[in-house]
């Protein structure tokens, strides 16, 4: 993974105190990130940073709407929301030893993408922790951003304040592999048509080149994501909902199937032998997404390759938008975890 140098603004050390702030030694980036001018931008779900500190109060600085997690150790300690650019500042126990911190960006809704600035400690930060041997990508729509995971009905809204990337079957896995990880999903965008062919020009297919997804319209020249930085084991695609479900007219099945295979082997060029895991779903109405994934795997396998495994999953559609809940996302980690070890060779955490 890629360690860079970020520097916050002084203006907020000042107003804080704080004794150290980070630095390229001691920072590691999981998802798509864009680094530039001493600012990093994402928008993808679960984008985190991990770092070792020993402190009892811990600043970090970002801009844009959006949900945040903080982790000490593996187990979550607080949860925070910002707007504007600001500072945000949580107390944590010192008991003079180093910890591990991660800080999770939980939210997908809002600002097209976010900014981050640094963070800041009133004791001292420790090496950056090491990049993980195991690395996955899961590429996906809405169900594996975990949108509207932590609703207790359909029209329990916002939708802001119930999706929580960090509850979905993506993140539960990754976490639970101890996998450096990409979570590229985008919810309502199908491979080759959008949920009800909303934003037409810009589906899945032509946004997953960029790093940062949701601003591709706000530059003009966005940035193109180097594959380079980030070579998965196992790639995970949960894509297509969007493309069958909604209002017709819906995706032609021979365009889609020609895109999904492009990509696969896009992928594997990209990415020199990296194993895939084919996933589908229940759609409504017509329920053309299963057949026409299975087609896909079928055909692959017909045609030699052995690197691919398919897996047809139900999920209990009662969180917000009749997305899957908290449990639904659990059952699903569950379900696809043997199969990801065994394509990654990942026997033990």
């Amino acid at each position: 993974m890629n360690l860079v140098r970020i520097f916050l603004l002084l203006s907020a050390l000042a107003a804080f105190s704080f004794g150290a702030s980070s630095s390229m030694e001691n920072l590691l980036f999981n998802g798509r990130w864009a680094h530039d001018n001493g600012v990093s931008r994402a928008s993808a779900p679960a984008a985190s940073i991990t770092f070792n500190a020993k402190a009892s109060k811990i600043m970090f600085t970002v801009e844009g709407l959006s949900r945040w997690r903080l982790d000490r150790d593996g187990k979550q300690i607080e949860q925070f929301e910002v707007d504007s650019k600001e500072a945000h500042a949580v107390k944590v126990q010192d008991d003079g030893a180093f910890h591990k911190y991660r800080f999770i960006k939980i939210s997908e809704s809002g600002v097209p993408e976010i900014k981050f600035y640094g963070i800041s400690v009133d004791g001292e930060f420790g090496e950056a922790p090491k990049p993980s041997s195991r690395r996955i990508e899961f590429i996906g729509d809405s169900f594996t951003a975990g949108y509207g995971c932590e609703g207790s009905s359909a029209e329990d809204a916002p939708e802001f304040d119930k999706t929580n990337a960090s509850k979905s079957y993506a993140y539960l896995l990754a976490s639970g592999f101890n996998a450096d990880y990409q979570v590229n999903a985008y919810s309502g965008r199908g491979l080759v048509r959008n949920y009800d062919n909303m934003i037409p020009e810009w589906t899945y297919e032509r946004l997953y080149d960029y790093t940062v997804m949701g601003s591709v319209t706000s530059y003009p020249s966005p940035e193109r994501w180097d594959f380079e930085k980030f070579h998965p084991h196992v790639i995970v695609i949960f894509e297509g909902i969007n493309d069958f479900q909604g209002n017709p007219p819906y995706a032609d099945k021979g365009n889609f199937k020609k895109s999904y295979v492009n990509l696969i082997n896009k992928l594997r060029k990209v990415h020199p032998g990296v194993k895939f895991l084919l996933v589908s779903t229940k759609v409504w109405p017509n329920d053309d997404l299963a057949p026409t994934i299975k087609s896909i795997y079928d055909d692959q396998v017909a045609a030699g390759y052995k690197d691919l495994e398919y897996k047809h999953v139900l999920t209990s559609n009662v969180g917000l938008h009749g997305h899957p809940d908290t449990h639904s996302q659990e059952e699903l980690a569950r379900t696809l975890r043997p199969i990801i070890a065994r394509l990654g060779r990942w026997l033990s955490r």
